[in-house]
């Protein structure tokens, strides 16, 4: 923001030259007739003290030799003083046939008003400063409140003084974002009351299910049903932890072969129909290990849906990116494969997913500063999604 203060304060400042110069020719070429002089009361008076000369000597109007343009100013009566070269002026004034020649006066040169101008420009420039410095030291304090809003919601008190020049606007963004915090809390209540909710009863259904036999018909409906509400309830708690922002992330370095050796003993549980391969190189990375292996997992059980049997997960840093790539060897993309990233939207194909899976995949993306993409597999076959994020804190 000061940046932006100082080309402001530049631009008014080149401005104001352009202007200040502009109408100081314009009064010089309109108000000043060329080689005028004047003198004041004093030289005429110490002059006359002096004596050591006739102040006033009259000669034949031809003994002197004058331009065209001086005669013409004499003949008409005028009074006309010239520079002797020797900071002397020698004023001349025609009678008749003869001319008066009056002097010679000590005559000294304008003061140059560079420097006037100099300080008229530099005050002007300080009184903009002292103007717009305000404006943009509460522009500052908004911007700094909006990113750290954007980092993670909080209820902005009333920190602009109502004579601030920028009040309409910081009040229409604090009660704005009063609001959304309102709804992100309220959200994050709401998934919290029903994640309680929903397990008190899973807890009672899963201990009756422990009394009976399990190789039963109703005990197998009963046990997959009790996993898909389980898997429900964890997919909500992820889907409302991501949208209140609920911890800041933060990135760090971390070491690849940790975070796929905690990923790969997950997902053996999770899905241990799945041939799932893993390569990355014996390397360090910036990342938020939680988030993003919550985004993993989510591409992983995705690809499991589809697959036939393989998924591969493989990690590159290419140009100082991050490169994260599930990919199965399943049919591949439908053609609402763009859909899919957008919350609670399903796959046509796809009877068993909450719509959940890969809007967090994305805002885990977006925390990183990065994308995700979905295409065709070139090793697989099947579908591909990728991760892509700066390799930096």
């Amino acid at each position: 923001m000061r940046l932006q203060m100082l080309r402001l304060v530049g631009l008014l400042a080149l401005a104001l030259v352009v202007v200040y110069s502009s109408v100081a020719a314009l009064y010089n070429f309109y108000s000043a007739a060329p080689n005028e002089y004047t003198i004041s009361a004093a030289q005429l008076a110490e002059a006359l003290e002096r004596g050591d000369a006739p102040i006033a000597q009259s000669y034949s109007f031809d003994a002197i030799h004058f331009s065209k343009e001086l005669i013409e100013r004499l003949d008409a009566g005028e009074v006309v003083g010239l520079d002797t070269g020797a900071n002397q002026i020698l004023f001349y004034h025609r009678n008749g046939n003869a001319i008066l020649q009056i002097g010679p006066f000590p005559h000294q040169p304008a003061e140059s008003v560079t420097q006037w101008r100099l300080l008229f420009i530099g005050a002007m420039l300080v009184v903009l400063a002292l103007l717009t410095w305000p404006m943009f030291r509460d522009l500052n304090q908004l911007q700094n409140q909006a990113i750290r809003f954007s980092q993670k919601p909080f209820n902005i008190p009333e920190p602009f003084s109502r004579r601030s020049t920028i009040f309409p606007l910081a009040e229409t963004f604090r009660r704005m974002a009063n609001i959304v915090t309102g709804h992100f809390q309220m959200n994050q209540d709401l998934a919290r009351t029903i994640a309680h909710e929903i397990r008190m009863p899973l807890a009672r259904i899963k201990f009756q299910q422990a009394l009976v036999p399990s190789d039963s018909d109703s005990a197998k409906v009963i046990d997959r049903a009790t996993r898909d509400i389980e898997q429900l309830v964890e997919k909500y708690l992820n889907f409302a932890r991501v949208e209140v922002h609920e911890q800041f992330l933060t990135r760090k370095r971390v070491s690849l072969e940790t975070l796929f050796s905690e990923l790969a003993s997950h997902m053996e549980v999770q899905c241990p129909q799945l041939e799932i391969a893993y390569y990355f190189p014996d390397s360090e990375a910036w990342l938020e290990p939680d988030s993003l292996t919550i985004a993993l997992q989510n591409l992983v059980v995705n690809a499991s849906k589809y697959a036939r049997d393989r998924v591969d997960v493989r990690f590159d840093v290419e140009d100082e990116y991050c490169v994260l790539a599930v990919e199965d060897n399943g049919p591949g993309l439908g053609g609402d494969a763009l859909e899919l990233t957008d919350a609670f939207t399903r796959s046509a194909t796809d009877d068993q997913g909450y719509g959940l899976g890969l809007y967090i995949v994305k805002k885990v993306m977006m925390w990183h500063e990065g994308e995700l993409r979905l295409d065709q597999s070139p090793h697989l076959g099947g579908t591909r999604a990728i991760l892509r994020w700066p390799n930096r804190r």
